[in-house]
């Protein structure tokens, strides 16, 4: 138990001109509050939140927050939506920085002296002579232990092999270590003949840092911690640490009466480290500390640490209904593919409730993971994301596919006028703001590889990507106007009158006006780009299914809705069929009930702006959609089992056939659209040496009975039917690249 003052008497010891400090220090904090919230809320499109009315008013808080995917990123967001003032720990490592010092400070964090930010490379290299019979004796090879090492003191292995505590310090090349490392990684490093290098990490003592945490929470003030230990971007959370239970319980046990309540956090981003995408934060049920856990804290020793992992495990369980944790970027990646193909009777759900269904995928899945219906979902659902990047498009653009070659060109031309417009717009704002675009990129990315070369637990080391874009912008954006104003001012001072005759009076201004008219002319440009840029992106975007259309006709895209269609069916009667075994308070018709309401509270002028005016664009786009509704665009000869239809149920799937498989990856994009087009060249057929009859049975099995034994797998018929030509009612023309059978 950390040995720290009473923080009653500490908190009765505070007088007035503490109180007027801390008077002064609240409005600095409030104002770098301020500031922040709006950088983030400009970096970010869209911020939601979850149960934000759990947080309660009063009494002091501790808001345990995961998975901490955005460095210095993630604490302002708890900070826009806690309605309270949050006070984080810090790393000191950070503290120590110039910059993030400075802001860290302003926003009184509480510095935290971690262990491995104090690491040093040892001399010389270890070794462990004999395993079995002195598995705690370290030897050293060309070591000066004494030097270097004291006990209490740490011993860590490269890429986090392991690590010990120094029990003895024998001499310079013998060492005794508290435990044995039992690690396979760490007795491989050991046992080599070179043996390994190594880092000596020293005992830090916190009792300061437990004493200013103690202090705040009895002064009824909330503290903000990351049990994680880091930022890091892997799908699931890290292992806590055990720094949270410990400040819970032994300010508890300290002051009886304090009332602390433990709120889990979650941040859930859908592109962390992208410009202008969205976010979530979902506030969970908060934890009271327990009696009896405190009872067995004050009686130290191993009860202590029983407590401690008590406690741990409710905060863990807590954080777990918060947060979304996949063992890896695959499953992530195929839960969310499941859930955007569930179809709930709600037809739209808000950001925050995708991300509460996607967390209630990954249980499901998790449970049901095993069963031979989910299996074959799951390969479907891989086969279907595989079909969509071949043709290039994303799960909701298939829909907007489903329209005939003359009104796909109508909004052709559309959306290409106001992608024309727009991005006219734009291009003043985007190109005085390109020197920001360029070395918020670079930068960010070299960060990165520098974040991962000295992590352990990275990935990619995304997390700190928008962290540096932030920064770095935070500079160079100013620092960029500021030579665009003063170059203005040169420009308007030395240009002949003949060249300023078009714009009245400009050269009758002061040097100060011009500089200001053109700080905010830049500022108005790169507004403009904003608002009309980011519409012109998602223009850009929905342009390639158009253009597909255009290229294979809506027959050819049928047949992918109908895959779609089927999937979609089949995972949302599973859906409800497993989910009341898991939720029995689950129901297909309330769907919006229990996944709760959402509230954006950060909607700035900007999204407002773009949102209108994405609308205006919308409400034309539909007037000309209705002009030619009327026009039968896939003929008159279609076959109706081409259309989209449902189907009951089926989970007696046949997974795709190796040979279909290895034929599938051997075939390239240009490949496979050419052999799409060219299905309706009757010499692409002569390619084929199947029969007539063949082609009409390979037919029969895309369109037939959904019960047919002889159907196959609704992934492998939508790799089947990619480059087939027409989807009509000739089934000879079906016959493509992919027919194997």
């Amino acid at each position: 138990m950390p040995k720290v003052d009473d923080p009653r008497s500490s908190a009765a010891s505070v007088d007035a001109e503490h109180e007027a400090a801390m008077s002064e220090t609240f409005f600095v904090y409030d104002l770098f509050r301020a500031f922040w919230t709006r950088v983030v809320g400009l970096f970010f499109r869209e911020i939601a939140e979850r149960n934000a009315h759990l947080i309660p008013k009063t009494g002091p808080v501790m808001f345990v927050v995961a998975p901490h995917h955005n460095q210095f990123i993630d604490p302002v967001i708890l900070l826009m939506h806690a309605a309270r003032r949050v006070y984080y720990l810090t790393a000191a490592a950070s503290m120590r920085r110039r910059f993030i010092g400075f802001y860290g400070r302003c926003l009184r964090g509480i510095p935290v002296e971690r262990q491995q930010d104090l690491a040093k490379t040892g001399t010389g290299r270890l070794r462990l002579e004999d395993r079995y019979a002195e598995p705690t004796l370290i030897t050293g090879i060309g070591t000066r232990f004494t030097k270097e090492l004291q006990p209490e003191m740490k011993i860590a292995l490269p890429k986090g092999a392991g690590q010990a505590k120094v029990e003895e310090v024998l001499s310079d090349t013998q060492v005794r270590i508290a435990k044995e490392m039992k690690e396979l990684s760490a007795l491989e490093a050991l046992t080599k003949p070179e043996g390994s290098a190594f880092k000596t990490i020293p005992h830090v003592n916190q009792d300061d840092m437990y004493r200013a945490v103690y202090q705040r929470l009895n002064n009824g003030e909330c503290i903000g911690i990351f049990p994680e230990g880091g930022s890091h971007d892997r799908t699931e959370m890290l292992p806590l640490k055990a720094g949270v239970t410990i400040m819970a319980l032994g300010a508890t046990a300290a002051n009886p009466e304090l009332g602390l309540k433990i709120v889990p956090t979650g941040l859930n981003y859908f592109h962390p480290s992208k410009f202008r995408s969205r976010a979530v934060i979902d506030f969970g049920q908060p934890i009271d500390v327990p009696p009896e856990l405190v009872e067995k804290y004050k009686r130290g020793g191993s009860e202590m640490r029983e407590a401690c992992d008590e406690l741990l495990e409710v905060v863990s369980e807590g954080l777990k209904q918060v947060t979304l944790n996949t063992p890896d970027y695959e499953t992530l990646k195929l839960i969310q593919a499941g859930r955007r193909l569930y179809q709930p009777n709600l037809h739209y759900l808000t950001m925050a409730q995708q991300v509460e269904l996607t967390r209630r995928f990954i249980k499901g899945y998790d449970k049901y993971r095993d069963l031979p219906e989910v299996k074959e979902l799951r390969e479907r659902v891989e086969d279907y994301n595989l079909q969509l990047r071949y043709y290039g498009i994303r799960d909701h653009q298939v829909d907007t596919m489903q329209i005939g070659r003359l009104e796909a060109g109508a909004l052709f031309v559309w959306r290409l006028v106001w992608l024309i417009i727009m991005g006219l717009v734009a291009l003043p704002g985007t190109v005085i703001n390109t020197p920001v675009f360029v070395i918020t990129g670079v930068v960010s990315k070299r960060k990165a590889r520098a974040a991962l070369a000295a992590s352990t637990v990275k990935v990619r080391a995304r997390d700190v990507i928008a962290t540096w874009k932030i920064l770095i912008a935070l500079v160079l954006v100013p620092l960029l106007y500021t030579t665009y104003s003063i170059l203005a001012v040169v420009l308007v001072r030395r240009a002949p009158r003949w060249a300023l005759a078009g714009i009245s009076g400009v050269s009758e201004w002061s040097s100060v006006r011009v500089y200001i008219w053109a700080w905010g002319l830049a500022a108005f440009m790169s507004y403009t780009a904003l608002v009309f840029g980011e519409q012109a992106i998602d223009i850009v975007k929905s342009i390639r299914p158009l253009f597909l259309t255009l290229i294979l006709g809506k027959e050819h895209t049928e047949l992918l809705a109908q895959s779609r269609q089927e999937l979609s069916d089949d995972i949302t009667d599973l859906v409800n069929e497993l989910a009341p075994k898991i939720y029995p308070e689950f129901s297909t018709t309330r769907i919006k009930e229990h996944l709760g309401e959402d509230r954006v509270t950060h909607s700035s002028i900007i999204n407002e702006s773009a949102d209108a005016f994405h609308r205006r664009m919308r409400s034309g786009e539909q007037a000309l959609r209705q002009r030619i509704g009327n026009i039968n665009i896939g003929g008159s000869g279609s076959n109706s089992e081409t259309n989209i239809r449902r189907r009951e149920s089926k989970y007696n799937f046949n997974p795709p056939t190796p040979r279909t498989m290895d034929t599938l990856n051997k075939i390239s994009p240009l490949e496979f659209l050419s052999t799409a087009i060219g299905a309706h060249n009757p010499a692409a057929h002569s390619l084929d040496s199947s029969t007539e009859a063949d082609q009409e049975d390979s037919s029969s099995k895309h369109v037939g009975d959904s019960k047919s034994d002889e159907r196959p797998t609704s992934g492998e018929s939508s790799r089947n039917s990619e480059p087939i030509s027409s989807g009509t009612a000739s089934p000879k023309v079906r016959k493509g690249l992919f027919d194997l059978t």
